[in-house]
């Protein structure tokens, strides 16, 4: 039983130079293109997927491709930031199928439905194969929204025999438009969902490292995704008290940036917390969220530090490792917040140096930086999250 992968890198600026450099390189270091499973493409919002994608299947042949566009990519070598990055796959020990589904944000289950048509028949006949394990691999419309719903609904929709991960596509902060890919096409407000039927498990960690930076607070009036007041004040008043208690300034011109890097943490049932992405603060004084919290949470404001930050990379690989049933890594996938390189920085790079630094410097790693990310696995933290690390290791 093996999976190889291969994985390239380009910063160049013309998609379609970008596209065929960083899928040449892929194919170089798996050693070939015959019998590719799986293309991964992560691509800067800068670029014209119209001409990327068919340039990387030019090169990579019929496989399937999916992917999405990102707010920054990084490979096991190189960190980028609107550049693009590919992973290349076989497996004889992995079967991947993939579905679509379109209409996301008006139609979430309908579209869920569709990426996952044909999921139980395919599940039932890997069992009878030996693939006994099944992940399904979720990329999605980052600006849909409803996020802890939509990884519910996957779930539900698996029967609750398939741990899932994945990320939202991102846009660079513009918060604009977000695709995801799927052969040599781009859409928004759509998902794809990678069924991964494998003999051993997937190894699956998450971790954020973030701190509870003031006393506890509650949720008091919310609606989806925007919290209207905490304490019976508006949302935006915490923050002020907050920035106040730390001696910074909090204005109109930097509360967005402040917020971003000070997130909200929303207590769970286990004592941890599960982290809310703050977007941006309307004149009401609401808060609009990456994602929904409920009236009633409990939530504070988190703090972090770089330290924290890359420890919490690491602890996040090593869940993954632990998981992955006594295999060795084959291949890892990273799926990482804007919000984690916004706050480190040029040390981004320390948190790739994390992952290598578990998995192997010689096993190859994609990542790209996120608007969420998803994990949903027995006795971790489940769900939606925001500045955490998800990382996947496929079994070698």
């Amino acid at each position: 039983m093996t999976t190889r992968a291969g994985v390239g890198f380009s910063s160049a600026t013309s998609s379609t130079d970008a596209g065929t450099a960083a899928a040449q390189e892929a194919l170089r270091a798996l050693g070939g293109a015959d019998g590719i499973d799986l293309v991964l493409v992560f691509a800067g919002a800068t670029h014209d997927f119209a001409r990327l994608l068919p340039a990387i299947r030019k090169v990579t042949g019929e496989a399937r491709l999916v992917g999405c566009s990102t707010a920054g990519e990084f490979s096991q070598d190189r960190v980028g930031h609107g550049a693009v990055t590919v992973m290349v796959i076989k497996s004889d020990s992995i079967r991947f199928r993939v579905g679509f589904g379109k209409g996301l944000k008006s139609a979430r289950q309908s579209a869920i439905s569709d990426a996952l048509k044909g999921f139980s028949a395919e599940h039932r006949a890997a069992r009878a194969a030996g693939f006994s394990y099944a992940t399904s691999i979720v990329l999605c419309d980052g600006l849909a929204g409803h996020g802890e719903d939509l990884v519910e609904a996957v779930h539900q929709s698996t029967s609750m025999l398939a741990q899932v991960v994945g990320g939202a596509a991102a846009d660079d902060a513009k918060f604009e438009r977000t695709d995801v890919f799927l052969d040599d096409r781009h859409y928004a407000d759509a998902l794809i969902v990678v069924s991964a039927f494998s003999k051993t498990p997937i190894g699956i960690g998450v971790r954020h490292g973030l701190k509870p930076g003031c006393p506890s607070m509650i949720v008091t009036r919310a609606m989806d995704n925007v919290i209207q007041e905490i304490d019976g004040r508006p949302a935006i008043v915490a923050y002020e008290r907050f920035a106040q208690s730390l001696g910074e300034p909090f204005t109109p011109q930097n509360r967005d940036a402040f917020m971003i890097t000070h997130e909200l943490g929303m207590l769970t049932s286990t004592g941890e917390y599960k982290i809310r992405a703050p977007l941006k603060a309307n004149e009401d004084g609401s808060i609009v969220m990456a994602s929904e919290v409920p009236v009633g949470a409990s939530v504070a404001i988190m703090r972090g530090s770089d330290e924290g930050l890359v420890s919490a990379a690491e602890h996040a690989a090593r869940s993954a490792l632990a998981n992955l049933g006594g295999r060795k890594p084959g291949a890892v996938v990273v799926f990482d917040c804007i919000c984690r390189r916004i706050f480190l920085g040029d040390g981004y790079k320390r948190q790739v140096e994390a992952f290598r630094a578990v998995v192997g410097q010689d096993v190859p790693v994609i990542g790209w930086e996120t608007y969420g990310e998803i994990a949903l696995t027995p006795g971790q933290q489940s769900g939606w999250h925001n500045s955490t690390s998800v990382v996947a290791i496929l079994p070698d």
